[in-house]
């Protein structure tokens, strides 16, 4: 039997090619969920997560470049509040995404529960469900650094 036979096949002209707006920010935001569940798999073996970031440098000694890690801080998007119970806010930079109904934060009964769920909201993602709060959040930002019109005198 040919391995062909056993794989899908698609056309390539089905590449997205050129910017994105809408695809860049689902894999920036399904990459920070990501990270969410690295960090939550951490935490509850009782280890610390950071981000790796791989940075060319130029070496003063020898003047090569070389790969340098830099290593991020993840901040957790849950919290227990006084009643034990989970929260869990999606973020698209400092922005909380309104997922539903106004409401930006989702309920969870566990952080095991948590875990279980984020393939899910990373999926859901990718898939283009956040898409109507991503571009509100992402306008929010860029209006952030927006500079203000100079005053005429």
């Amino acid at each position: 039997m040919s391995v062909l036979n056993s794989l899908k096949l698609a056309n390539s002209d089905d590449r997205k090619l050129g910017y994105d707006p809408v695809r860049v920010r689902r894999k920036k935001l399904a990459a920070a969920l990501h990270d969410q569940l690295h960090l939550l798999e951490a935490s509850q073996a009782g280890g610390t997560y950071s981000k790796v970031k791989i940075k060319r440098a130029r070496d003063l000694e020898s003047d090569e470049m070389v790969d340098v890690e830099q290593r991020r801080k993840v901040t957790p998007w849950w919290w227990i509040d006084d009643d034990g119970v989970v929260k869990f806010s999606i973020r698209y930079g400092s922005i909380r995404l309104t997922v539903k109904d106004g409401k930006d934060a989702l309920i969870v009964p566990s952080l095991a529960h948590l875990q279980k769920i984020l393939p899910s909201l990373r999926q859901e993602v990718l898939a283009g469900g956040l898409d109507e709060a991503l571009a509100v959040a992402a306008d929010a930002l860029q209006a952030k650094f927006r500079t203000p019109p100079s005053p005429k005198g």
